[in-house]
């Protein structure tokens, strides 16, 4: 009877206990929810740095919490978000043993908020805050961190977005440096990690609307984004016109990547991006809006303390042209910048037939056969610019022009109508050719002069297929030296192309279209290297609307460019680079500045080694010239030379 007894107790217990406990919870599950919140928000605040408060979080019903006022503030600015309402379904159980398990949640009117003024935010901190500050401050001297920076952006997209949850009224708004940008998402759902929804996009006063979609893995490190126009207008990014002058836009985009941190020193991110009809202008790419109907890159891209790198595993394509690309910069031990491009065998059809409208414009419409291959190494620390290796080079088998499109380059042939450019304008045209009365056959400019100008300009015109390499090289090292566009390393040919194909507007494929052009004129054989040399001293700008060598004998010396000395002849090379500086060549008593003398020495030593002088011109030459014609009233005799002389 008494053993009956204490088993019917024991069951009681055992029965009453959990419901004691279940009731108990229930009485306390406000106080147990917000523990657990104060423990997870600190935790939180110690990983961000962010200060995170709210009005007040309470269960209603069994399994649902709703916090309300949540606050984001960060250590310095203005509030960083809002957020009226959180609603979210947990589990009673978990919260009995102190874990916090979610369920789905919403989130009602989220406003993030970033502003920058200067070097003034509300935002930058996220960057610069995380666990390995250690390591940022190891190599704080030394430059930025970019593993450090990749684990950062990463972790905060793939530890902080959750996998169900849906979003109402969510905004973000971005004022920096007084640039005002918004976005508005009404209704963002994200079920089991995938999302959908329409983008409001305001930028000052352009409205624009976008659909986002995608997937977010953060079991795998794996992300898949979709963005298309949801309007007439395609997808434009925001900020980047305003920052740096640069229009970005597509139809659509499409980006699937993979992170990886990986133990051994670096992180990894891999994967794949296409874009439809995308639109490039940049006053420093082409004056012309670039449309790549389609473009598509296979990237790997890592990233270690002291470095960042796009390895060779890279594939970018566009308009069906690929190209494989390497590219590594090194802050840490010592700078470096390397660049690496080497495709031995490619279509050329495909490849002319890929070259984006919008660049390119003389070769637009050309038809051609043959393969092609390119190389490029550039290797450069830019502390020790005489270090730079470079090397580029353009091969042809079988390669022949079918027929030429927008430009037929052979027109340099014959007579033609020259146009004179200026700052990208037009500014004069005239025949290049006997109906011009200043144009000069080769043959009646003089020796000294033509071999004052190759010495100075191009000693290996005849000689070369269009390019010098080392030339360019040099150019690149003096700028360097310089930080600015001090030296051209044009070859002759190429200042041929540019005065009579291009509009001199000074952009990076404005160069690229210069050195194509050459490449097809001098690889075949299109037009000989006399014509080129003779059209070029006939059109050359020489001084103040002054085009030709006849014109500059005019200009300077009041006589026929047939009548000029050797000591003239130099100085007229002297003024090719810089044709309106010749202002500044005389000092107050009336000489040759002593850059000049130097100039004359060098310039007649070389013509000297090659024999286009005799000894005794050498020894006769004094560098010494009096102007007779228009150019001696513009002349300006001062002891300093005007910085803005010098960019000419």
């Amino acid at each position: 009877m008494f053993q009956n007894r204490r088993l019917r107790r024991i069951a009681l217990v055992a029965v009453l206990l959990p419901a004691f406990i279940l009731l108990a919870g229930f009485a306390f599950r406000n106080v147990l929810l917000n523990r657990m919140l104060r423990d997870r928000l600190e935790s939180l605040e110690a990983r961000t740095g962010i200060e995170i408060r709210y009005q007040k979080a309470g269960f209603t019903g069994i399994s649902t919490v709703k916090i309300h006022q949540l606050c984001l503030l960060p250590p310095e600015g203005d509030t960083l978000m809002t957020i009226q309402r959180i609603r979210v379904s947990i589990s009673p159980l978990a919260l009995l043993t102190f874990r916090l398990k979610l369920g789905f949640a919403e989130i009602n009117k989220p406003k993030l908020t970033l502003w920058r003024e200067g070097n003034e935010s509300n935002y930058l901190f996220l960057l610069n805050h995380g666990s390995d500050s250690v390591s940022t401050t190891t190599h704080e001297a030394q430059g930025r961190n970019y593993k450090a920076l990749t684990d950062r952006i990463f972790s905060l997209i793939f530890n902080y977005i959750p996998a169900n949850i849906r979003i109402t009224g969510l905004q973000a708004i971005a004022l920096i440096n007084r640039h005002h940008l918004s976005f508005r998402m009404d209704d963002l759902l994200i079920d089991d990690r995938a999302f959908s929804t329409r983008v409001y996009v305001v930028e000052d006063t352009t409205t624009n609307q976008w659909y986002l979609g995608g997937l977010i893995q953060p079991s795998t490190g794996t992300a898949g984004i979709s963005l298309t126009t949801a309007g007439l207008a395609p997808v434009k990014i925001p900020y980047l016109q305003h920052r740096w002058g640069l229009l970005l836009a597509f139809d659509s985009l499409k980006l699937d990547l993979k992170y990886q941190k990986e133990s051994y020193g670096y992180s990894q991110l891999t994967g794949s991006v296409q874009t439809s009809n995308q639109r490039i202008n940049h006053a420093r790419i082409s004056p012309y809006d670039v449309v790549l109907s389609s473009g598509s890159a296979a990237f790997s891209i890592k990233t270690g303390d002291t470095w960042a790198e796009i390895d060779s595993a890279t594939r970018i394509s566009f308009n069906g042209q690929a190209f494989r690309l390497f590219a590594r910069y090194n802050q840490s031990p010592e700078k470096r910048i390397q660049l690496r491009i080497n495709e031995p065998d490619f279509d050329a059809a495909t490849f002319f037939n890929a070259l984006p409208e919008g660049l390119f414009t003389n070769l637009a419409g050309i038809r051609v056969k043959g393969r092609l291959g390119f190389s490029l190494h550039f290797d450069l620390n830019p502390d020790l610019p005489d270090s730079l290796e470079f090397t580029a080079a353009l091969k042809q088998k079988g390669f022949s022009i079918l027929s030429f499109g927008a430009t037929d380059f052979r027109r340099i042939n014959g007579d033609f109508p020259y146009t004179a450019y200026e700052k990208g304008l037009p500014v004069r045209t005239f025949m290049a050719g006997p109906e011009n009365p200043d144009f000069r056959h080769l043959n009646q400019i003089p020796d000294y002069l033509k071999y004052a100008i190759m010495t100075s300009e191009d000693g290996a015109f005849f000689h070369h297929n269009g390019f010098i390499p080392e030339a360019i090289r040099e150019s690149i090292i003096t700028n360097i030296k310089e930080k600015r566009f001090a030296r051209g390393g044009s070859t002759i040919s190429m200042q041929l192309v540019k005065n009579v194909f291009l509009n001199r507007n000074k952009t990076i494929t404005r160069k690229l279209e210069e050195m194509l052009i050459t490449w097809l004129i001098e690889s075949q054989r299109l037009v000989s290297k006399e014509r080129m040399f003779e059209v070029y001293l006939n059109v050359i700008e020489t001084g103040p609307m002054v085009y030709g060598v006849n014109e500059a004998a005019r200009f300077y010396f009041a006589k026929d460019v047939s009548k000029l000395t050797l000591a003239e002849s130099i100085y007229l090379a002297s003024i090719v680079p810089r044709p309106k500086a010749f202002r500044y060549s005389f000092d107050q008593n009336g000489d040759l500045r002593e850059h000049l003398k130097a100039y004359y020495e060098l310039v007649s030593s070389k013509m000297l080694r090659k024999e286009w002088i005799t000894q005794a011109d050498f020894d006769r030459l004094l560098p010494a010239v009096e102007l007779k014609g228009p150019a001696r009233e513009l002349v300006v005799m001062t002891d300093t030379i005007p910085a803005e002389a010098e960019e000419f």
